[in-house]
């Protein structure tokens, strides 16, 4: 698999050239809160598809919790794998996505980023940081994040700014989609769908599509990353907002 190297922001990133149609053109640029273990691993077969159609892949390993849930560090990596994509590749503007704690960070980053990212796709995100903060070594991990030490300071500082339920009204014009697992214990659906209910007030337009089994692990489930499906979505975006 082709596959380059760099560091960026203190951080392992990985950055796939696109291959095939408009390889040697402008090209697509997905821009993926997914770490290596799942590009190159688990899921080698649908980071070969994205390259297949055209599309360059941008990701990072995050060094530590700041560097996730939506945290500073985590958005400013994002930002920094776009600047180092567009410095070996002619790319398009972005599709963003990601993946549990990665699908929040993306989501964070294209609230950031208005006009910037052509669609946003996400496989089990999580939606909502407050309901995590009592599940077994979230807390920890929350706070080390985010500089904190209670969920009040949570519920109260990282919220309102970082919870996509909360920034679904900024979001609205951007195409979304999500693909959850039905019986997913680590984010179950009723917090995606309080975000999809949410966009749906302010106007705008988000899918969910829902498959068999949980949370991704190393054994599945394959139907999160349905690369034909994130393809065709993605594509119908840069149609339909005629990006560049």
């Amino acid at each position: 698999m082709d596959v380059e190297r760099a560091v960026v922001n203190e951080c392992e990133a990985l950055f796939f050239p696109a291959r095939g149609r408009g390889a040697n053109r402008s090209v697509g640029l997905l821009l993926a809160g997914l770490r290596s273990s799942t590009l190159l691993c688990r899921f080698s077969d649908w980071t070969e598809a994205w390259q297949s159609a055209g599309f360059a892949i941008a990701s990072y390993d995050f060094k530590d919790d700041r560097y996730t849930w939506g945290a500073d560090a985590g958005v400013a990596t994002l930002s920094g794998l776009l600047a180092e994509a567009r410095r070996r590749w002619p790319v398009r503007r972005p599709v963003v996505c990601g993946s549990s704690r990665g699908g929040l960070t993306s989501l964070v980053w294209a609230h950031r980023h208005p006009g910037v990212p052509v669609a946003w796709f996400g496989m089990n995100p999580v939606m909502n940081l407050g309901p995590f903060y009592g599940l077994a070594g979230r807390a920890s991990s929350l706070n080390a994040a985010y500089g904190i030490q209670t969920k009040a300071e949570l519920l109260r500082d990282v919220c309102p700014r970082v919870n996509p339920v909360d920034l679904a009204g900024d979001l609205s014009g951007l195409p979304l989609r999500s693909w959850q697992g039905r019986d997913d214990q680590v984010t179950p659906p009723g917090e995606l769908v309080r975000f999809d209910a949410a966009i749906r007030v302010a106007g705008g337009a988000h899918s969910i599509v829902y498959g068999p089994g949980g949370h991704a692990t190393p054994e599945g489930p394959r139907h999160q990353f349905d690369a034909a499906a994130q393809i065709s979505f993605a594509r119908a975006a840069e149609c339909r907002t005629g990006a560049p």
